[in-house]
């Protein structure tokens, strides 16, 4: 124990800087691969629980570089689909010590214990071959990828202090088996939900030109209509670009299809797309007019759709809106 812990204490700076290293590695290959995790953690193991390790296994190891969790890294998901997804990234951009990886979604049935997918890694030789990450070669560390829910799960285990089957009092068991079904499952239906808008929102583009009148003011459908309805490009182009000499760019859905804005949609009795399209359209010329105004006092450049929310909320007289 003394002899690790001193090449712990003398590794202690070098394992802090891969620490950080290896945190800003993964939030740029997440961000690469437009991989949209929910929290990216890092850690290096302290002194005690460290002590603690060897210990409990006081026969396996001998020196520092065969604890391979010195340095941990631990991704969330937002959904349980996305583990894979991230497991593949990891498997492709790191060296695998598959002998001492385990996934531990694989559980028994009757078995306790928290749905994680562990890797034990490395970098690989053609990153270590870079300046930045030359002193961490062969330096093992540990990879943690988890939903959300299987976090949850971990950390009121941890919390409770009951983490193996027979570990756990036979009259809470019955409870414990419940709450990990139900969090499995919801894990399944949330995947599911994400499925269904995107069939949704890939739909919308083809069924709103088909039938408007059938599809009701929501954020899915209110944006497709700004990005992709002819009357509203064409405006665009002709006003914004030809006349103003703007640049139109994408813009983000998340920052503008906001519940105000289809409350005032709707507040305005326009409950489908074609009614919306009909409004845009008898609108034109008071939306043309209120620009000559607006834009003196912006920059040159503008987002595709911003013609709805310049209608919207700045064009129409306030007695409308108001109503």
């Amino acid at each position: 124990m003394d002899k690790i812990l001193q090449e712990y204490d003398e590794a202690k700076k070098l394992l802090d800087n891969m620490d950080k290293t290896l945190n800003s590695l993964i939030v740029s290959l997440l961000e690469q691969r437009n991989i949209k995790a929910h929290q990216v953690q890092t850690r290096v193991k302290d002194r005690k629980s460290l002590e603690n390790k060897i210990i409990k296994k006081s026969q396996k190891y001998k020196a520092l570089d065969e604890i391979t969790d010195i340095v941990g890294v631990r991704i969330i998901t937002y959904f349980e689909d996305e583990v894979d997804q991230i497991a593949t990234m990891i498997e492709e951009e790191f060296t695998i010590d598959q002998e001492n990886s385990v996934d531990k979604r694989k559980v028994d049935s009757d078995k306790f214990g928290y749905r994680s997918l562990h890797y034990v890694a490395s970098l690989k030789k053609d990153r270590t071959e870079l300046a930045e990450y030359s002193n961490y070669k062969e330096r093992k560390f540990e990879f943690q990828i988890r939903s959300i829910l299987q976090h949850s799960w971990a950390e009121i285990e941890h919390d409770l202090g009951y983490k193996g089957e027979f570990e756990i009092p036979s009259t809470a068991k019955r409870t414990f088996y419940r709450v990990a079904a139900l969090l499995e499952q919801a894990d399944i239906e949330f995947v599911k939900l994400k499925l269904t808008i995107a069939e949704y929102e890939n739909s919308l583009s083809e069924d709103i030109k088909v039938k408007p009148s059938q599809i009701e003011i929501n954020k899915a459908s209110l944006t497709s209509f700004m990005r992709t309805n002819n009357n509203v490009i064409n405006f665009e182009d002709n006003v914004f670009v030809n006349e103003y000499g703007f640049v139109i760019t994408e813009f983000d859905v998340d920052s503008f299809a906001h519940d105000r804005l289809i409350n005032t949609i709707k507040g305005l009795g326009i409950e489908n797309i074609k009614q919306l399209e009909e409004f845009y359209l008898e609108n034109e010329s008071l939306l043309r007019e209120s620009l000559k105004s607006l834009f003196q006092s912006i920059s040159n450049t503008i987002r595709r759709g911003d013609s709805v929310l310049i209608l919207i909320n700045y064009a129409l007289p306030k007695d409308i809106i108001q109503k």
